[in-house]
């Protein structure tokens, strides 16, 4: 689909933004157990990929946008099943972060136009 709504350089702030709240969240949100590594497992997964991504944003520009697309697709099930199988969504302040993180990583992905980079060249 090409009338996508958010671009790559858009895409990269709302994934910085992400890594951010993972980082703060466990301290924010309280989280305890197995919550917290998961928390920084995810954060720092997302900040390597946003770091070596080919967009504006790219530190090291290594991975196409198309792959950072494609990397980032396992990951929006994962946010949900990695803390089912710890436990961690035993913690209610632990369910209700880890589905908004979902949530807001699915929305991301079905809006973002992967291919636009490789149109503009």
């Amino acid at each position: 689909m090409k009338n996508k709504l958010i671009g790559p350089d858009a895409h990269g702030i709302v994934d910085y933004t992400y890594t951010a709240l993972q980082v703060l969240g466990p301290r924010l949100f309280n989280l305890k157990g197995p919550a917290r590594p998961l928390c920084y497992g995810f954060a720092g997964s997302q900040l390597l990929l946003n770091i070596l991504t080919d967009y504006r944003l790219g530190v090291k520009r290594l991975v196409p946008f198309r792959v950072h697309g494609d990397l980032e697709s396992p990951v929006i099930p994962a946010l949900l099943l990695l803390p089912w199988a710890t436990g961690a969504l035993e913690q209610r302040k632990a369910r209700i972060f880890f589905f908004s993180l979902f949530g807001i990583s699915l929305a991301t992905y079905l809006l973002t136009d992967y291919k636009a980079n490789e149109r503009e060249k």
